[in-house]
């Protein structure tokens, strides 16, 4: 993780990257064995997400629909599953552009080109992707089964207090809605032995995201890439 540098996402990235509006889970009548169904489906799920340490190339496109603009951003991402992730960007021209730290009960957003440094604790602030990235690479699908929804659906409370609405998932893939308070997302993500992929959409403003990972580095992340960047982390 050492020598990471981060990419130029413009004012509207930041202003744009929300979490969209609280919903509560629509449930159905389930049986003890329907339940017990529901949370041996989402146990061998969390499964299939790695449970080591790694590192791996990401390439991060963004677009803006009220703008039309599109940005792409290169560079790594570092997750200690369980406890945090790193993601660090550079623009077309490697300038620095985006850092990102997120844990369980803490993160940071850093985004030097405009100045932007924000951090907070266990919630997911609005206007940034956080619990994307909470439920994606830190705490994969993690958090308590509240009901089983319509087909395959799985409703969980994660750790922020938000709402995951997990369907059509499998070992290989699947499809997240996250309602909290202020915001609604949505995510696809594709797993596999080299690569990963993931489809990110606000609902309040557009904003369309494509997160793609290469082969994932045999060593393992340095690991004060995942202590607080202020207190003593080094990317």
């Amino acid at each position: 993780m050492k020598g990471f540098r981060a990419l130029r996402p413009r004012a509207w990235l930041v202003a744009a990257l929300c979490v969209a509006c609280a919903s509560a889970p629509t449930a159905r009548p389930t049986t003890q064995a329907d339940w017990d169904d529901g949370l041996a489906r989402l146990t061998r799920l969390r499964a299939t997400f790695p449970t080591h340490p790694y590192t791996q190339p990401v390439t991060v496109d963004f677009f803006e629909p009220r703008t039309r603009r599109r940005f792409t951003g290169r560079g790594a991402v570092g997750v200690d599953p369980g406890r945090a992730m790193r993601m660090i960007l550079v623009g077309p021209a490697g300038e620095p552009a985006l850092d990102v730290w997120v844990t369980r009960d803490a993160w940071r957003f850093v985004v030097p080109a405009i100045h932007l440094v924000r951090r907070g604790g266990a919630e997911s602030p609005p206007g940034l992707p956080v619990g994307f990235f909470r439920s994606w690479f830190v705490d994969p699908l993690g958090g308590t089964l509240l009901a089983l929804g319509a087909g395959d659906e799985l409703v969980v409370r994660d750790i922020a207090g938000g709402t995951l609405h997990i369907t059509n998932a499998s070992a290989m893939h699947g499809e997240v809605r996250r309602r909290d308070r202020t915001s609604t997302e949505t995510f696809a993500y594709t797993l596999a032995p080299a690569s990963g992929h993931a489809s990110y959409a606000h609902e309040g403003t557009g904003l369309a995201v494509n997160v793609t990972l290469g082969a994932a580095q045999a060593e393992a992340p340095d690991p004060l890439a995942f202590v607080d960047p202020d207190h003593g982390g080094s990317p």
